[in-house]
């Protein structure tokens, strides 16, 4: 290979590099700094993790029973709303209950939520989670999975409503 080949084979793989360092700088820029303030119009009272995490503690005890009321009182229904887990979505509120939670309660799911982290940027906050899932298959086969989600939560009227969730996990071992 040519030394100009090889120069500029090592050009790109450098620019590539200062480019990747410069968008993390420019994502942990924009957002550390974003996080956890107060807006106005929105009492700073209710910005509190752990009103999150009793949303999030509802929306886990009904996904095991397989209880759609927790999603319904906690989700903010909106046409077009999506949530994704894994590969796989649901669009609409409905489509989750029905489809999703409904079918893994009568699997034996056991969803346990630890590490959640709450962040408010006033009528906007997030929370992010570790997540255990251990249900069986209709053929037996146990699945026990390990992973993450994110909660995004939006204020209205007097409460936090989820507005969107996405979750991914693998099997553990």
């Amino acid at each position: 290979m040519s030394s100009v080949v090889t120069e500029i084979i090592s050009l790109g793989a450098a620019l590539k590099r200062g480019a990747a360092l410069g968008a993390v700088a420019l994502v942990v820029g924009c957002t550390a700094p974003a996080a956890d303030l107060p807006a106005e119009g929105v009492n700073s009272s209710v910005q509190d993790p752990e009103l999150l995490a009793a949303i999030l503690e509802d929306v886990r005890v009904g996904w095991e029973r397989g209880d759609g009321a927790p999603f319904h009182e906690h989700f903010l229904n909106w046409e077009g709303a999506r949530y994704f887990e894994g590969g796989g979505q649901n669009t609409g509120l409905d489509d989750l209950v029905v489809n999703h939670v409904e079918p893994e309660a009568e699997l034996g799911l056991t969803l346990n939520f630890t590490n959640i982290q709450a962040h408010f940027e006033g009528d906007f906050a997030w929370a992010v989670v570790d997540t255990e899932i251990r249900l069986t298959m209709p053929d037996g086969r146990a699945i026990h999975n390990r992973g993450h989600g994110t909660y995004l939560f939006r204020w209205v009227g007097d409460a936090w409503k989820v507005v969107h969730t996405q979750s991914a996990s693998s099997a553990v071992g």
